[in-house]
């Protein structure tokens, strides 16, 4: 069986497309992947030819984006529309595959008539969800709106009451049911809930598998090695906090944490942040001290800094899946979300950390206060299998191709 992976970037380390065609090679599936940006070189992952012609595409795709964030609202959440033009080779790619995956494809790669073509092949295509843009007018995570249920005919995250979302919105309900060859993963019952809620996809077929995680990368280690080798002190209570995004991106919700952390009243506690370089504010903002490890780009580190840590804490808005909960819990660490989104899938108060009550700064110091003190323990790792999570994919493989 052939699969072609397509996805817009490729980056170093975290990267669920990247996880899922390496798992899919291990389990004996001849597993490809072609990504629109320039990424380093890995094994089966090709990129798109840059020429004169994608140069002028980007260029002005870019400028016809920059006139939509534009109108915006400031401080809102990432937008992406269709682009106008493109000229890759998806086809060239794709024609001899069995099955083609469509992972994160915004950012200028795939345009409308780009997805008909794939269509038009009469392949299965599989939209894996990482985020809701697959459903929305635009929006990758629609956090307290439920337009997305109606159409997207109010969005409010435009200055004025536009109908940019609303025609994207009716764009990819036109493509999507012109089609029956094309299938929907979410990684979560929650993001597949709302994609059946949705008025876009509320007719199409989702199914649930989980992101891929290494379990032979994120397993227990030690900690004392783990802290030698990251430079990382011993006599410390490390609580970890991180975000490729950096500290600045607010979704993430920093500053939920930054309160918490401020209202605790012990000698020992050292935070440790990654995905963020240096930032002389939030270190002023703090009564604790704080070490930045900067944008983190290989696994193997990721997992020791999993193992360092004594407590990993993201009181992130939104979650399609949740999948640094899941790598700290598969390495022992236990963890601290918001009870939203996907999030209590994963995050279990008592079994592997502390579910708080949804933008709530006091319970979040609560959480960090009873693990500190013991009093919330690992009691368990989440059941977790790489391998039967490829026999799903193989399953629904197979049942879509003996249709």
């Amino acid at each position: 069986m052939k699969v072609l992976h397509i996805q817009t970037g490729m980056t170093p380390a975290g990267n669920a497309a990247y996880r899922l065609h390496q798992a899919m090679r291990r389990e004996g599936i001849e597993s490809y992947v072609l990504t629109y940006q320039k990424t380093i070189k890995r094994n089966f992952v090709f990129n798109e030819k840059t020429g004169l012609k994608q140069i002028i595409a980007k260029f002005y795709n870019k400028i016809i984006n920059t006139k939509i964030i534009n109108k915006k609202k400031a401080g809102t959440y990432l937008f992406s529309v269709f682009p106008r033009i493109t000229f890759n080779e998806i086809i060239q790619h794709a024609k001899n595959m069995d099955v083609i995956y469509l992972h994160w494809i915004s950012g200028g790669y795939l345009s409308v008539k780009d997805i008909s073509k794939l269509a038009q092949l009469g392949k299965p295509i599989i939209f894996f969800m990482h985020d809701m843009w697959t459903m929305t007018g635009g929006c990758h995570h629609s956090f307290d709106c439920t337009q997305y249920k109606t159409g997207c005919k109010e969005c409010e995250m435009f200055q004025s009451r536009g109908n940019i979302a609303f025609k994207q919105n009716k764009i990819k309900a036109n493509l999507f049911r012109k089609y029956n060859n094309l299938y929907f993963v979410s990684p979560s019952q929650w993001m597949a809930n709302c994609a059946k809620e949705s008025s876009i996809l509320k007719e199409k077929p989702v199914y649930v598998i989980p992101n891929i995680v290494d379990e032979s990368i994120f397993k227990p280690l030690d900690k004392g090695i783990s802290r030698n080798i990251l430079n990382l002190p011993h006599n410390k209570f490390i609580i970890t906090f991180g975000c490729q995004a950096g500290i600045n991106n607010k979704f993430k919700g920093f500053d939920y944490l930054r309160e918490a952390i401020n209202n605790l009243n012990f000698s020992d506690i050292q935070l440790l942040i990654y995905g963020s370089d240096y930032n002389q504010r939030t270190v002023e903002q703090l009564k604790y001290p704080i070490i930045f490890l900067g944008p983190i780009n290989d696994e193997h580190v990721l997992s020791l800094i999993c193992n360092a840590s004594d407590l990993f804490v993201s009181p992130s808005l939104a979650e399609s899946f949740g999948l640094t909960f899941l790598e700290n819990t598969l390495c022992g660490t236990p963890v601290i979300g918001f009870d939203c989104t996907a999030i209590p899938e994963i995050v279990k108060t008592g079994i592997n950390g502390y579910l708080t009550k949804n933008k709530n700064s006091e319970d979040l110091s609560q959480g960090i206060t009873l693990i500190y003190n013991k009093k919330i323990t690992m009691k368990e790792t989440i059941k977790y299998n790489s391998s039967a999570i490829i026999k799903q994919h193989k399953e629904l493989i197979k049942n879509i191709l003996e249709k």
